[in-house]
């Protein structure tokens, strides 16, 4: 019997923690929503898109400032080409493949999930995307599943 009170005090001792923790510390909430949002980021049939190209990661000159505000990625999955630029001031991403085909596109972001369809040229368009971590889903109309890596707009 001393061992069933021993547990219980450790369930007690550990739910106070978890308390205190949770009041002194919060999780900040798009911090747990992009967790979540990685969690369902699983699936072994799709194809790895990498970042190939990042507009971010060009050098500016001394004392140059920059004025545009469209940053400009690539990603790369064995014959996909999956190009984006990303407004920051409209909250608009818009996209296309190489080659051109027809897929849907899941765009997870810590705020919110949004599914669009590509037109015939393989280009797509989303408004309303905050910056933040984006991650990517393309499923095209042959089965194959492309997923591209994480990024921070």
């Amino acid at each position: 019997m001393s061992e069933f009170n021993e547990s219980g005090r450790d369930e007690i001792i550990l739910a106070m923690l978890q308390k205190g923790l949770e009041e002194s510390d919060p999780v900040p909430s798009d911090v747990a929503a992009f967790a979540k949002a990685a969690f369902t980021w699983r699936d072994i049939e799709a194809e790895l898109a990498e970042l190939d190209f990042d507009s971010a990661d060009e050098d500016v000159p001394t004392g140059v400032r920059s004025s545009t505000t469209v940053r400009m990625m690539s990603f790369q999955a064995g014959q996909w080409m999956i190009d984006i630029e990303y407004d920051e001031v409209a909250g608009r991403l818009i996209g296309a493949t190489s080659p051109p085909a027809r897929f849907s596109v899941d765009l997870h972001t810590s705020g919110a999930n949004f599914t669009t369809d590509s037109d015939d040229l393989g280009r797509f368009t989303a408004d309303g995307i905050a910056p933040g971590p984006l991650g990517m889903v393309l499923r095209f109309t042959r089965g194959q599943v492309v997923k591209t890596q994480w990024v921070v707009l």
